[in-house]
């Protein structure tokens, strides 16, 4: 039988289980979608069950192990969404699960906003997205969860406890909570006290790529195997991802996927003056990530595909697209200017009045693409700024990357290689496979180069750029030295 592991992924949208053997390949992979309840005593909060969450996990685990029986799993590993949280009452029982699109903290926001130590210490300005806030709106408005809380950790992390009884916090995902020194690699005391929580909460940080420990023996009996095997721990599916694309120190990544990372890989603890990237730690040892966010980019196109082409295949699209001559719209529908921590909340299209004759679908559908390639750059370039890019490549990987228009349009734009690797659309399960591998003592397999996107020089492309960016500023009222 070939060897093998069984990676969980647990994103913002679905749950995937993917039967990998260890030189990377993907042989069977099965998703779900992860179901949210929203909690009506905040504006703009949701939660998840995790049992319900941990049941579809079963469910998929089935599916795969039938759809590749031939394969032996020598381990498991789990990665998730990277602020989301699962929270522990003292019976070691999952409470409530709190993703990372819950924003239950955010009227308590302001109250930290200008505490100099939090970006210090965690590389990160206070929002919502990352735990410690979370916690705050519990305390605030939910004391019956609030009262019963004896731990919380990572989904993944928390995945871990379910098979192994063994809790832990991975460094790259406990960065994400706000009450993690970066630098230092260790819990803040000074961060626990200034959104009052209790240390006692926090488990133990364990490194990426640790033998957490082997698997209940109810879980051997589910999943049917001779003896127990390692439950190893992941990460965060960001960083994950990035280890799929295989990059060295100073490269730069681009995760297309519902959001878009922008991440470089340095050695050392460098953080902004201003405030304008994030910086947080590797799944690699003694490595760290710094970032920039383009905000949501792949799912604006993926519900707008559904509006413009519902039967149509992204491939079709792509066709139509590119025998545009002269593309007749462009569009604004990020979420977020992220060195400045201003989340936008107007969108639409741009085109001259009267409409053009000849417009057609994929004119809008052109645009929603080129506003996804155009944050990419934006975010690129302020990235540029904090830490000089002295490659002349970046790696793509995610579900952005399988066709050919948009990394095009971000070779252009910021006149760099972008160079795709195989396994790039399951790129956060290459991650885990290699992790394991290391951990176990396998040879990981170099990923050959399937796609490299050379710079075209297109100065209608960066022209148009400049539209685009004046366009964002004037429909959310962003005022800059050049336009003010």
């Amino acid at each position: 039988m070939r060897k093998g592991y069984l990676i969980i992924d647990i994103g913002t949208g679905n749950c995937r289980v993917g039967l990998a053997t260890i030189d990377g390949k993907v042989h069977s992979i099965y998703t779900s979608d992860v179901k949210y309840q929203k909690d009506e005593m905040f504006p703009d909060a949701v939660s998840f069950d995790p049992q319900q969450i941990f049941d579809d996990i079963k469910r998929l685990i089935l599916e795969v192990r039938k759809a590749s029986p031939d394969i032996e799993i020598k381990a498991i590993l789990s990665t998730s969404q990277r602020e989301g949280i699962v929270i522990f009452n003292d019976n070691g029982q999952a409470l409530i699960g709190l993703p990372n699109v819950d924003n239950r903290g955010r009227e308590w926001e302001q109250q930290f906003t200008h505490v100099p130590n939090i970006y210090q210490k965690t590389g990160r300005w206070p929002t919502t997205v990352f735990s410690a806030l979370k916690l705050v709106g519990l305390r605030q408005r939910q004391p019956e969860i609030w009262g019963k809380i004896a731990a919380f950790t990572s989904i993944s992390d928390w995945i871990g406890y379910e098979l192994t009884h063994e809790l832990a916090y991975e460094a790259s995902q406990a960065a994400e909570t706000l009450l993690y020194d970066v630098e230092k690699n260790k819990w803040s005391n000074e961060l626990c006290d200034l959104f009052g929580i209790n240390m006692n909460w926090l488990p133990r940080v364990r490194k990426s790529g640790t033998i957490l420990g082997l698997i209940k023996d109810e879980f051997k009996y589910f999943l049917n195997l001779s003896k127990n095997i390692p439950f190893i721990i992941g990460g965060a599916d960001t960083q994950l991802a990035v280890k799929g694309a295989q990059p060295e120190v100073d490269d730069i990544v681009l995760v297309s996927g519902t959001t878009t990372p922008i991440i470089k890989i340095v050695n050392d603890y460098l953080i902004d003056n201003n405030a304008r990237c994030w910086v947080s730690r590797n799944v690699n040892e003694n490595e760290y990530i710094m970032e920039t966010n383009a905000g949501v980019s792949g799912l604006n196109y993926q519900r707008l595909k559904k509006v413009f082409f519902p039967n149509k295949s992204y491939e079709e699209i792509e066709d139509e697209i590119l025998a545009l001559k002269n593309p007749k719209t462009i569009a604004s529908f990020g979420t977020l200017v992220f060195d400045k921590n201003l989340p936008l909340t107007r969108g639409g299209f741009y085109m001259d009045a009267p409409a053009h004759h000849e417009l057609t679908a994929a004119d809008f559908v052109f645009g929603i693409i080129f506003d996804i390639a155009s944050s990419i750059k934006y975010n690129f370039d302020v990235l540029d700024e904090v830490s000089p890019i002295s490659k002349e490549y970046v790696f793509g990987c995610g579900g952005g990357f399988k066709g050919k228009v948009l990394p095009q349009m971000i070779s252009d734009l910021i006149n760099k290689k972008v160079i795709v690797k195989e396994g790039y659309s399951q790129a956060s399960v290459l991650g885990g496979v290699i992790i394991c591998n290391d951990t176990l003592g396998e040879i990981n397999a170099v990923k050959d180069t399937v796609k490299i996107f050379e710079p075209k020089g297109s100065n209608n492309l960066l022209n148009l750029y400049e539209k685009w960016l004046g366009y964002r500023n004037e429909i959310n009222h962003i005022y800059t030295p050049e336009n003010v």
